[in-house]
């Protein structure tokens, strides 16, 4: 568990960055490139933009190693520190001084996280289940993902950053557990794996979560999407992993009482974070 712990942490950080260079590049992006595949190769442009590319692709690398020496219901949580590693790099490469509002952001962030974790003590299931318990589980995650991008079209604003930032944390939840479940099939077999869908959701999931992830940096602030992303994608993979992967975590009332106010220390973290008028500053600079 220490493994996939450390490894959790380090992919935390890569995205991290990663999500500070992707927002700088994409909010000068045209608009109308908004959830179109013309809207990557803008991108690939944009030098800045590309190191956040290698940084994200680094970091689902370490979440890969993360994945394969725990369950999902450890690493996502772990991961959604992101957000707290985040603040302070973009305000260190902006020359601003964190607020007291920031500071109780990152602990409650941090600290939520860990209670979480100790408190439901998330034990390995299964690597792979059965074709109709994918079927099962992907097709209202797609269909959810789908319909809050269609409906974000319609709007613009600040409603449109927060919708595709819920299609984002969506997507980004399963591809968690499919990264979970690719790299169970590659332990067990390179051709095994070749021969099984996963991979190839797994590729399909990403371009879309990248796409609609990229679509919602443009279309405003981090204050935005990102607490949609941050609260959704860890509650969506743990949630699967759950019930899909059969992972189990202590869910007895008094566990569960805990772990539901750590989770909810966490969010308010995140939301503090995210809302931050030094976040929103900064991005309002760089327009």
């Amino acid at each position: 568990m220490t493994a996939s712990i450390v490894a959790a942490l380090a992919a935390a950080t890569s995205f991290a960055w990663a999500a500070v260079y992707q927002q700088e590049a994409a909010q000068s992006a045209p608009a109308t490139s908004s959830l179109k595949l013309r809207l990557l190769l803008d991108l690939l442009r944009r030098p800045k933009w590309i190191a956040g590319i290698a940084l994200l692709v680094c970091g689902y690398a370490l979440q890969g190693v993360a994945l394969a020496f725990g369950p999902v219901a450890l690493v996502q949580p772990v991961v959604v520190t992101e957000l707290a590693i985040a603040v302070p790099i973009a305000m260190w490469r902006r020359h601003r001084r964190a607020a007291a509002r920031d500071w109780a952001g990152i602990i409650a962030v941090l600290g939520g996280v860990a209670g979480c974790l100790i408190l439901a003590s998330p034990v390995e299931g299964i690597g792979n289940p059965a074709p109709l318990t994918w079927v099962a589980t992907l097709t209202p995650v797609a269909v959810v993902t789908a319909l809050l991008v269609v409906v974000a079209t319609r709007v613009s604003g600040r409603h449109r950053a927060m919708l595709l930032g819920a299609a984002a944390g969506a997507a980004f939840g399963l591809l968690a557990v499919l990264t979970k479940a690719t790299v169970s099939e590659l332990a067990h077999s390179l051709t095994g794996a070749l021969t099984s869908p996963q991979p190839y959701l797994l590729i399909l999931a990403g371009i879309a979560a990248l796409v609609i992830s990229q679509s919602a940096y443009q279309a405003g602030p981090l204050a935005y999407s990102m607490p949609f992303i941050a609260v959704l994608e860890p509650l969506l993979a743990v949630l699967i992993g759950d019930t899909a992967l059969n992972e189990q975590v202590r869910l007895t009332s008094a566990y569960l009482a805990g772990e539901a106010l750590t989770a909810a220390l966490a969010a308010i973290g995140i939301v503090l974070l995210a809302t931050s008028p030094t976040v929103l500053s900064i991005y309002d600079e760089s327009r």
